[in-house]
């Protein structure tokens, strides 16, 4: 046994060096990844090591390859592409080990942040022209992006001076929203002044100028109490109104107002409030979910029901939160089981492709209601189906070899074993990746 396996890692490794040689370096890896297993299971680990130095190598010529293809990208200005080519050629240098590296880590590295700062360049002008517009929210997705992507390890000083143009765009939008709310409560219309007001307050956070800070809240507090009942009032309103969202986020401000001012008496009120707010809020939410389930669309309902839940925790209240909770996993097992019936009828019809998909699906549901047993069953089936697929495939693969048809015999031998990869059955994929390699052997004779 060991003596085969020996010698099915040369032949393998061999075929492998043929596409390294043609500088087909994907397809050479495929092929060096399996020497190198076949060589390991036979204990042989002096040639393993041997044949491992052969897939670092060619790992290394691959990221090259992607790495001049990022660079065709970036001349084109195409910087976001870019920085995906860069970023992927980068991942697989990792792969090559220390020695790739050290040669091509640092350059590799460079073009990468390069194309993140031209990118950075490019979108700040569309950033720009929306504040112009006062288009307050889109210039913040811009710049949320590019931050994202030009962290201070890419470019410090590029990063401080974005950091600093979204602060802008934060403290412009709040004077805004302030200037809006001092108009109304000139015209003593206080309810809508002091939505305004804690619009501005929470916009004026998020940028550096500390003197606006303390300036809004000031103001914010002044109305605050100056005109208690006209907040308790809104808050009313907007409950009666079923505008519990709108509600959770005044309490929620008062809340925070009260306790800068130490008023323990409106803390407690407003606290209470608020929690009130938030569970009519997150029930609203759950009574939508319910009539989704109650018509069998059990994937919108899942996606209420988990909102409902993220909302009741907002509540504090635990037996809320605890009853969304179950109605939120007995969606998604309702869900799951709906996703593995579909699969169920696509496995009798032999379509079994259409079922592995299926019943993937409902393993990942099914996962994140935590039922475990489900989750083993769906599990179960899964592999079933991605393993009647792999012989479905391989059966292909046979009469494509029959006919000399190597080169398409091994496409469908090579899907067959990732297949039984996935079904974890090891016979076949041994039994599957010899025929591959069979193939293999005759496609470069």
């Amino acid at each position: 046994m060991g003596n085969e396996m020996i010698k099915e890692a040369k032949a393998v490794n061999k075929q492998g060096d043929k596409f390294y040689k043609n500088k087909q370096y994907t397809e050479a890896i495929k092929l060096y990844v399996e020497s190198v297993k076949l060589m390991q299971m036979a204990g042989e680990e002096k040639k393993a090591s041997k044949y491992q130095e052969e897939l670092d190598a060619a790992v290394g010529k691959q990221s090259e390859i992607l790495n001049n293809e990022a660079d065709d990208l970036y001349k084109q200005k195409l910087y976001e592409e870019a920085i995906a080519k860069y970023q992927h050629a980068y991942d697989f240098l990792q792969k090559a080990g220390d020695k790739w590296i050290k040669k091509r880590g640092k350059e590799f590295l460079k073009e990468l942040n390069k194309s993140k700062v031209a990118f950075a360049k490019q979108v700040q002008e569309t950033a720009e022209d929306h504040v112009k517009n006062h288009n307050w929210e889109e210039a913040n997705k811009i710049y949320r992006n590019v931050l994202s992507i030009v962290t201070p390890e890419v470019d410090e000083k590029m990063n401080k001076s974005m950091v600093h143009d979204q602060m802008t765009v934060y403290e412009r939008w709040a004077q805004e929203v302030n200037d809006k709310g001092d108009a109304l409560y000139k015209e003593k219309n206080f309810e809508d002044a002091i939505q305004l007001y804690s619009e501005a307050v929470r916009l004026i956070e998020k940028s550096d100028n500390e003197k606006k800070k303390k300036s809004f809240k000031k103001e914010l507090s002044k109305a605050f109490t100056e005109h208690a009942e006209e907040i308790n009032a809104l808050g009313d309103k907007l409950m009666k109104e079923k505008e519990y969202m709108k509600a959770s986020e005044l309490y929620a401000q008062s809340v925070n107002i009260a306790t800068e001012a130490g008023n323990q008496k409106l803390i407690d009120n407003y606290t209470k409030e608020m929690n009130k707010a938030f569970e009519k809020f997150a029930q609203m939410i759950n009574d939508k979910g319910d009539e989704l389930y109650k018509a069998k669309n059990y994937e919108e309902a899942a996606k209420i029901y988990e909102n409902s839940v993220e909302v009741a925790k907002e509540s504090k209240n635990k037996g809320l939160i605890k009853n969304f909770q179950k109605e939120y996993e007995k969606c998604l097992e309702k869900y799951a089981v709906e996703e593995n019936k579909l699969g169920d009828q696509f496995m009798k019809a032999k379509e079994f492709e259409k079922a592995m998909d299926k019943y993937k699906r409902s393993v990942n549901i099914v996962t994140r209601s935590g039922n475990a047993g489900k989750i083993k069953n769906f599990t179960a089936e899964y592999h079933k189906a991605c393993l009647n697929l792999a012989k479905n495939i391989n059966a292909e693969g046979d009469e494509l070899y029959k006919a000399k048809n190597y080169e398409e015999a091994y496409k469908l031998y090579d899907r067959s074993v990732e297949l039984a990869e996935i079904a974890e059955d090891k016979g076949k994929i041994r039994s599957f990746s010899k025929e591959r390699n069979k193939a293999l052997e005759k496609m470069n004779e």
